[in-house]
């Protein structure tokens, strides 16, 4: 989700398939002594912008239950490390205690299999767990009836643009329209700026956004395709149209390091003033202050819009699920962990610390977070405003065609491949799904 990288694949390959031999899940070993231990994987973590969440519920999680349950983290460092080691631990049937969704759609794969707690009964037992609900987050959580995961985070997601590169360029204010958008581009390409950071690899997060937005206000059926889980069928006019389009913004529009780089390159092109926009929620809005990754003042020149066509971003990010495991001590301690993360005080953690919009309405966005995050505001109020909504691609698609997208962009960049073979590519991924 910001999300956001992938390394040496067979190095990490390895480790997840011998971490079942060690307890990595922790499926049949659970405590030492009296307290259990849920041992939880997370790309959260380093220069992950959710990573000093994650630590002070961990550090507070830890300190309310110590003495009979423990989080203890592993480092999964890339959002695609990550989902490969998921996948792996899938195909072995031994899952961690807690799976994070993380805007990947890792529930359907692991109830496939039958391998995730029906949390329906516990949710429903507590209404001020299930008062946390909105109807979105309920129906992006639940299957068949049943409640098997809960949301502590909104996806609220537009893109931000360099005020002072737009003024170079003669641009007074975000395109409402792609053609609009488009000139701009040209616009600023004239002027010698980069007009967009973009990446491929690692599920190219950015570039799926832009992606997208793209398809989504193309028509409703285009609209409807966004709104579509686990579709099969990329091969439509407007996925066709709008990965042409994508095919031309790496042509065109944006750096020399999109092509093979990841979110991390992306992010630093735009937070060093080489790329005017990015895609991207507002749990950036951290790095835009930070000096370790901009300069000072930066944050001064950051505008946000929705993207064109009155498009954004507007679903939970699929939440935490329970697995089943051996040792039911181990399930309830897991069922314990995904409740406090998230409650209102993590939602509102999330909030104050990184800019993360709660899944939850009931949680008030606060004075102070509006204050320190000076841009939310002016966000939500023109994400109100949008006429048209979905969630994000890789939200919505087969887990199995995140790697594709990151092997055949390339492709798509360099032109061996067309947007149509690009589609296809898709599709036959999507079909290998049951």
């Amino acid at each position: 989700m910001q999300r956001v990288m992938k390394g040496t694949g067979l190095f990490l390959l390895g480790i997840c398939l011998l971490a079942p031999l060690f307890g990595g899940g922790g499926r049949d070993s659970a405590s030492s002594g009296k307290t259990v231990i849920i041992n939880y994987p997370t790309f959260q973590c380093g220069v992950n912008t959710a990573a000093p969440v994650v630590e002070q519920l961990i550090r507070e999680f830890n300190q309310e239950y110590a003495g009979k349950y423990e989080i203890r983290k592993e480092d999964v460092p890339g959002d695609q490390n990550y989902v490969d080691k998921i996948q792996v631990q899938l195909s072995t049937g031994d899952l961690p205690p807690v799976v994070y969704g993380g805007g990947y759609n890792l529930l359907d794969p692991a109830l496939a299999r039958d391998l995730v707690v029906d949390l329906s009964a516990v949710i429903n037992a507590d209404p001020g767990w299930k008062a946390l609900y909105s109807a979105t987050a309920l129906e992006t959580n639940s299957r068949n009836g049943k409640i098997y995961a809960s949301s502590s985070e909104g996806s609220v997601i537009g893109y931000f643009y360099n005020k002072e590169l737009f003024s170079k360029a003669g641009i007074t204010a975000p395109a409402k329209t792609w053609d609009e958008f488009f000139r701009q581009c040209d616009r600023l390409k004239a002027a010698g700026i980069t007009p967009l950071a973009m990446d491929t690899a690692d599920s190219a997060w950015v570039t799926m956004l832009w992606m997208g937005a793209l398809v989504g206000t193309e028509n409703a059926a285009g609209l409807a395709l966004m709104r579509q889980m686990n579709p099969k069928n990329y091969n439509t006019p407007e996925m066709i149209k709008a990965v042409g389009q994508i095919q031309n913004m790496f042509r065109n529009y944006t750096t020399s390091d999109a092509v093979g780089g990841a979110y991390e390159h992306a992010a630093n092109n735009f937070l060093s003033g080489k790329a005017a926009m990015i895609a991207n929620g507002p749990w950036m809005m951290g790095d835009f202050s930070d000096t370790t990754k901009t300069t000072p003042g930066f944050a001064d020149k950051v505008g946000v819009a929705v993207y064109p066509g009155n498009f954004v971003y507007d679903a939970p990010i699929q939440g935490y699920f329970v697995t089943k495991q051996k040792d039911p001590a181990l399930q309830e301690a897991a069922i314990a962990m995904v409740k406090f993360f998230t409650s209102a005080h993590a939602q509102q953690v999330a909030l104050e610390v990184q800019g993360m919009v709660p899944s939850s309405p009931t949680v008030e966005i606060t004075s102070l977070a509006k204050q320190k995050w000076n841009l939310l505001a002016d966000f939500l109020n023109q994400a109100n405003a949008a006429q048209y909504r979905s969630d994000n691609l890789q939200a919505t698609m087969y887990p199995n065609l995140l790697d594709i997208v990151s092997q055949e962009l390339p492709r798509l960049a360099s032109g061996t491949i067309s947007p149509a073979e690009f589609c296809q590519l898709l599709s036959a991924g999507a079909a290998k799904n049951n």
